[in-house]
């Protein structure tokens, strides 16, 4: 199992990332509260002939300025309003530039400062949004990343601090109903941009990505059912003590009293009772969220109901859950994996039908994803570096198994546009492309990206040649793959920026983690060479897919030698300067 001690710091490390739709986040985020009005202010009514004054809405990070049309002081040669010099005010013993304009010791004007922070909060168009889960010793957050597309630059843009190790994260365009009741007038907006965070604590917090300096989640779902296991398992034991103490035939009759009274069941409330370590939402049924959990139950919650309790509770699996993927078509079906070594089709509507495939006596599963463009596949990642396809149609052995890396693949998604492509992120700090469109996988790419251990991957939904990871070093980064060949003849319409030479860029990495003094993510000695490769600077393609040709042979009993990692994932250095 993964469990971390808590007797040691977690390290730096990203454990989840996930896109935002294109269009969805606010253009200019909103603030936890309104700016408060000048102290001095005792009217919202200017006094009767005086002219109002028009001043800029600031945007986050901004300040107030006066707008660029009306005049300024200094608008009359070098004098101010009653004909004096423009000369430095004098207060005690502290001279200042009224306007400051007039200081000839500033190289940079205020105004271009102020330009430069509301461009770095202000969305356009072609940008996306990049969310990554990080922690650094024992500070955990939630961090938003901007990239500018036409120019691959990567930079952080807001975060959300958290309280607890987030494990998964499932972003949705569905606002909770608990929103709502907060604020009604955001029922207008056809679209919002919630984040799910599942973590180490028995419940699910959800938080509105468009504020930059939100304190708490606007709705937690579970959070009553999980304190109600809590005290029940509390009542439970302090009964056994209370019995430890007792003899003969009165033992007897508690015991079968509290039989007969269901025992100390909470009351009905429902919800998780340890760790939610995988999260599922969909486009077909956006008000409906799935979570898997240490606790061994998947559990769907109505995101426009009560969000107390969960309205399903599946228990078709014997350990933690760790893999959760709705199917892209079927609104119903809903593909779980875990770490009972088996992978799981159910259909929710009828949730006692379960067809299930066992993943092997050493694959624990890591990852699960359903292929887009053959809808009754999926594909399990699994802790032995295996890669395993299956037919949902039918149960039995898998369609073909795939050695894919060396060590744990800890994550995998399909290409949204580009038929039969696969990419895999693994502990062996690499991040392959894979053509599964036939009988027998074959290996289009290998890059490491410099991240580390590779935790998690994802395919831009938006723009279907970027393929973000986030891994060990707490950074993220952004491979655009019409760097391959393979990927431009798959992706004939793509396009991409270019750099003076006329290659494709798409290296752009941000997150800056602490520095890498003994850190055991960049041991020079560990397996798979990684201070050889950076001191040569990465291996060409031919010596790539040399490599890869090795992990497609590699015996699973090789393989089965990486950590178990993934329950235990912290995230790395807060990242805030734009790269590129």
């Amino acid at each position: 199992g993964r469990t971390f001690s808590s007797g040691t710091s977690p390290p730096r490390m990203i454990s989840a990332l996930v896109w935002a739709r294109r269009g969805v986040p606010a253009a200019v985020p909103g603030t936890q509260h309104p700016v408060a009005q000048d102290a001095t202010d005792t009217s919202n009514e200017a006094p009767e002939g005086a002219e109002e004054l028009e001043v800029d809405q600031p945007k986050a990070g901004g300040k107030r300025r006066i707008r660029d049309d009306e005049p300024s002081d200094s608008e009359s040669d070098g004098e101010d309003s009653r004909g004096r010099l423009d000369l430095p005010s004098m207060t005690g013993n502290l001279a200042f530039y009224s306007d400051p304009k007039d200081d000839p010791h500033l190289s940079l004007k205020e105004e271009e400062d102020i330009d430069s922070d509301e461009d770095d909060f202000t969305l356009e168009a072609t940008d996306l949004v990049l969310i990554g889960a990080r922690s650094e010793e024992q500070f955990s957050s939630v961090e938003v990343f901007v990239y500018e597309e036409p120019h691959d630059n990567l930079y952080a843009h807001h975060d959300v601090p958290l309280p607890v190790f987030p494990l998964c994260l499932a972003w949705m365009d569905f606002r909770p109903r608990p929103a709502l009741l907060l604020h009604p007038e955001a029922a207008a907006a056809p679209r919002a941009n919630m984040l799910a965070v599942g973590t180490f604590a028995p419940f699910i917090e959800i938080w509105d990505l468009d504020v930059i300096d939100v304190l708490e989640p606007v709705a937690v779902l579970g959070a009553e059912g999980a304190q109600a296991a809590l005290d029940a398992q509390d009542g439970a034991a302090a009964e056994a003590v209370r019995r430890q103490n007792r003899k003969g035939d009165e033992a007897k009759k508690d015991k079968k009293t509290k039989k007969k009274k269901g025992g100390a069941s909470g009351g009905g409330v429902e919800g998780h009772t340890d760790a939610v370590m995988a999260l599922a939402w969909g486009h077909l049924r956006r008000n409906v969220l799935a979570s898997g959990s240490a606790d061994h139950t998947v559990r769907l919650w109505d995101l426009a109901g009560n969000h107390q309790q969960s309205v399903l509770a599946l228990r078709h699996h014997s350990d933690k859950v760790q893999a959760l993927a709705w199917h892209t078509r079927e609104q119903a079906l809903l593909l779980t994996a875990a770490y009972d070594r088996k992978a799981s089709v159910v259909d929710v509507r009828s949730p006692g039908s379960v067809r299930s495939w066992s993943l092997g006596a050493d694959a624990d599963p890591e990852a699960a994803a359903w292929d887009p463009h053959t809808e009754h596949q999926f594909a399990i990642a699994s802790e032995d570096g295996s890669v395993r396809c299956f037919d949902a149609r039918k149960e039995g052995a898998p369609l073909w198994t795939l050695m894919a890396h060396k060590k744990a693949t800890s994550s995998l998604d399909y290409n949204p546009l580009a038929v039969g492509v696969l990419a895999t992120g693994s502990a062996d700090k690499t991040v392959k492309l894979w053509d599964v469109s036939g009988a027998t996988p074959a290996l289009l790419a290998t890059k490491d990206m410099e991240l580390g251990k590779v935790f998690s991957i994802k395919f831009s939904p938006d723009s279907a040649s970027l393929l973000a990871a986030g891994g060990s070093k707490g950074k993220l980064g952004v491979w655009n793959t019409l760097e391959q060949e393979a990927m431009q003849e798959r992706l004939p319409d793509a396009q991409a920026p270019l750099d003076e030479e006329g290659r494709v860029l798409g290296g752009a990495v941000a997150g800056m983690g602490a520095l890498d003094v003994n850190s055991s993510d960049d041991d020079d000695g560990e397996e798979g060479g990684g201070g050889i490769e950076r001191m040569l600077g990465g291996a060409d393609a031919e010596d790539a897919e040399g490599d890869s040709e090795e992990d497609e042979q590699l015996p699973a009993a090789a393989a089965a030698g990486s950590s178990s990692s993934t329950a235990a994932r912290t995230a790395g250095g807060r990242g805030g300067q734009r790269t590129g």
